[in-house]
């Protein structure tokens, strides 16, 4: 009997190996073109930024969640679903922090993988001086034309400078094969104009400092893809959203039916205190947060309050349809601080109330590890709080992470008061449609 009981827990291991094997051999839904960014000698001035292609190498719909990044980095990229054999576009912009050589790695984590893509990007970087064609005549300035969405360089393109109104006489140019020219361009005020087949017409007012050696100009294609979104090179005047984008494209939700899916009144109440940083907690509810992004319709309210010592409302009440404006906001985010529960409850009942839907999902979704620092706040001051918003049409659900066993009581507790769902995140591999299936379950026609 015991030799038999060995054999078939040897069996049983061998099974659970393969399993465990076969699970974390399942293929890449992601192919980067490259995994390094090399931006040889860069200053903290204007510079087209690095564009690396991805294809979605799976048979499923991807889609880029969230970018762990250092501050001296911007990345762009398209917040929206990826095809199968669909290719897509990041955007990285590095600006330096100090001089020398720099390495440095950002983390890419999509709906499909639990584990993230790595980018590594190195460089030298060099002062602004060093950046002028010419240290003694700080007038020659680099003219640099590229393609806004893939920042190619653009060859043999005339650009038109007025300087300081007098449009008698323009300053001309004309791009080399690289897409770079230097031209003699004084201290003032500027009017850039360019024109090239198959771009939009460029029409520009900046001013234009001493310290500034690069001018960027970024064509946008008449009939290409959509425009990157997410990055903005650190211009002169920064272009208002009718010059640097066109209008995106209105996108009907196939998770949420607008037959079958009341409108939702969500309020995201995020807990950003220092705990949150513990584990990649924080990580986990960015990817939880913007994969909901991604199924949210026109009709739908998104508002978000972020808490930590206080209580801040980052998003006041945007269409769901937003996307990008709703996931730049939580990429953007960070935790620091000490937990205060009851100051950002209290807040999003008072914006939930506000922006409170007729027969429609009226919810609060709580995201925190429940590690509240409020010793003075009983559980019945919650219980009286929550239930009495329950009762008015304004249910709460909680997104909870950690494994703090007295923190997990109080927060399925709280969902209970609030007639809402309690949800656990305890690794990336529940962090997918959790969100998605809780806003469904509170919305959906048919169970009102």
């Amino acid at each position: 009997m015991g030799t038999r009981f060995f054999k078939n827990g040897l069996v049983f291991t061998g099974l659970l190996n393969m399993l465990c094997f076969w699970i974390n051999a399942q293929p890449a839904s992601m192919k980067l073109a490259t995994s390094l960014v090399d931006f040889g000698n860069i200053a903290s001035v204007m510079y087209p930024a690095k564009t690396v292609e991805f294809t979605n190498v799976s048979d499923q719909k991807l889609a880029i969640l969230v970018v762990e990044k250092g501050r001296d980095v911007k990345v762009g990229y398209e917040r929206r679903f990826f095809g199968p054999g669909e290719k897509g576009l990041i955007s990285v912009f590095y600006q330096p922090g100090y001089l020398g050589t720099f390495t440095e790695e950002i983390r890419i984590y999509t709906n499909l993988d639990n584990d993230p893509y790595v980018l590594t990007l190195k460089g030298n970087a060099i002062t602004i001086e060093e950046c002028f064609p010419d240290r003694n005549n700080m007038t020659l300035r680099n003219v640099l034309v590229v393609n806004k969405e893939t920042q190619a360089p653009l060859p043999f393109v005339e650009v038109s400078f007025v300087h300081n109104f007098k449009t008698e006489n323009p300053i001309l140019c004309k791009t080399d094969g690289n897409g770079k020219a230097v031209k003699a361009l004084p201290i003032g005020q500027y009017n850039v104009k360019s024109a090239l087949t198959g771009y939009e017409p460029y029409n520009l007012d900046f001013f234009l400092p001493r310290s500034q050696p690069n001018v960027l100009i970024e064509l946008i294609p008449l009939k290409a893809g959509p425009v990157m979104a997410g990055v903005e090179s650190p211009v002169f005047v920064p272009a208002t959203k009718d010059t640097a984008f066109p209008a995106p494209p209105v996108v009907t939700s196939t998770e949420l039916p607008e037959d079958k899916y009341a409108a939702n009144n969500i309020v995201l109440l995020l807990d950003v205190s220092s705990s949150m940083r513990q584990n990649g907690k924080f990580t986990l509810l960015q990817q939880s947060v913007n994969n909901l992004a991604l199924a949210l319709r026109h009709i739908d309210n998104v508002s978000i309050i972020t808490y930590a010592g206080d209580a801040k409302i980052v998003l006041r009440g945007v269409p769901g349809d937003e996307k990008d404006k709703i996931m730049e906001v939580v990429q953007e985010l960070t935790a620091a601080g000490i937990t205060q529960g009851v100051k950002g409850l209290n807040t999003a009942y008072e914006l939930a109330t506000r922006k409170f839907i007729e027969n429609g999902n009226n919810q609060i979704i709580l995201a925190t590890d429940g590690e509240f620092s409020e010793k003075n706040v009983t559980d019945t001051q919650y219980e009286q709080l929550i239930s009495g918003y329950a009762d008015k049409g304004i249910k709460l659900s909680i997104l909870g992470f950690g494994i703090n066993e007295e923190a997990i009581s109080r927060m399925k507790k709280m969902a209970g008061y609030g007639q809402g769902s309690y949800l656990h995140i305890g690794s990336a591999q529940y962090v997918k449609d959790v969100l998605i299936n809780e806003v469904k379950a509170m919305s959906f026609v048919g169970g009102r």
